[in-house]
């Protein structure tokens, strides 16, 4: 116990990244593809129904939070995006009266809030040098909520004129857990400055939805929610900086997130269908900060 305290004393006094508080504005473009499907249950299970959202597109916008003090390392990021247009694929697989496969078309519009948070040591790898290269392992938490609405279907292969597809109510996605990652900040020399980063995720997912289908007019609904754990991510960065002057900055930067769900039950009986999500989400922005 004592040994540790005392490296852990010897690293603070020996601390040699101190980055003042700032704050960063960014807005951007977010693209988003949702992928899900459901299967029968066992071994030579058959798909029955699968949904892809592509290209769902908002305008997000933020702030950044960040500090180095005496090696360690803060960092706090929200954002909000509106508008959430895309397009949403809809196709059966298996249905009891056609042998065929219907796919229907609907729009789709919604919105989204992110927060993510970490925590890590810097260690300064080029000390005594004119340029700079700071490398930082880190430990966070992040949450991401994406709501959309699905509207105006519309058949692309009509099997059945009786046969009808909507998409009831709204579609919830929840994405919140831990990851571990590690992060690179490069300062060349000049007014030049790079960032990038790599996380890897462990998430817990929570997924709310129904679907509308069957024979007029009588329609079967299914309304399917699940939670699940354990679910891996991965996520990464990259970020350019021009520093205007001593306390202002302009740059730019993206990241991107894939997400995917374990096979879980699409309901509480586990002789039903199971459901597999796939998530990705990429985002660019332009971004302005200030030392505080």
């Amino acid at each position: 116990m004592k040994l540790f305290f005392l490296l852990g004393l010897t690293a603070i006094l020996s601390a040699s990244v101190n980055e003042p508080l700032r704050l960063e504005l960014f807005s951007g473009y977010r693209n988003d593809r949702i992928h899900w499907h459901l299967k029968t249950p066992g071994e030579a299970s058959t798909q029955t129904y699968s949904e892809l959202m592509r290209d769902v597109e908002f305008w997000e916008n933020g702030l950044v939070l960040k500090a180095i003090h005496r090696d360690l390392t803060f960092f706090l990021r929200g954002a909000y995006g509106t508008f959430g247009r895309g397009s949403v694929f809809q196709r059966y697989s298996d249905l009891s009266f056609t042998s065929e496969q219907p796919r229907f078309q609907f729009d789709s519009d919604g919105w989204n809030a992110d927060v993510e948070g970490y925590f890590g040591y810097a260690v300064n790898l080029t000390a005594d040098r004119t340029y700079k290269v700071i490398f930082t392992p880190l430990i966070g938490y992040s949450a991401y909520f994406e709501e959309l609405r699905r509207n105006n279907g519309k058949a692309e292969i009509p099997i059945i004129e009786s046969f009808s597809s909507s998409l009831p109510g709204v579609f919830h996605l929840v994405w919140n857990g831990f990851f571990l990652g590690a992060n690179f900040l490069i300062e060349p020399g000049g007014r030049l400055i790079f960032n990038a980063g790599y996380a890897y995720n462990i998430m817990h997912n929570s997924l709310s939805t129904a679907l509308k289908s069957g024979l007029e007019p009588n329609p079967t609904i299914q309304s399917i929610e699940t939670n699940s754990d354990g679910n891996p991510g991965q996520s990464g960065w990259v970020q350019i900086d021009y520093l205007l002057s001593r306390f202002w900055r302009l740059g730019f930067g993206g990241d991107i997130h894939y997400f995917s769900t374990r096979v879980i039950d699409a309901s509480t009986d586990p002789e039903l269908e199971k459901i597999k999500l796939r998530w990705t989400s990429f985002t660019g922005w332009f971004q302005i900060s200030r030392e505080l």
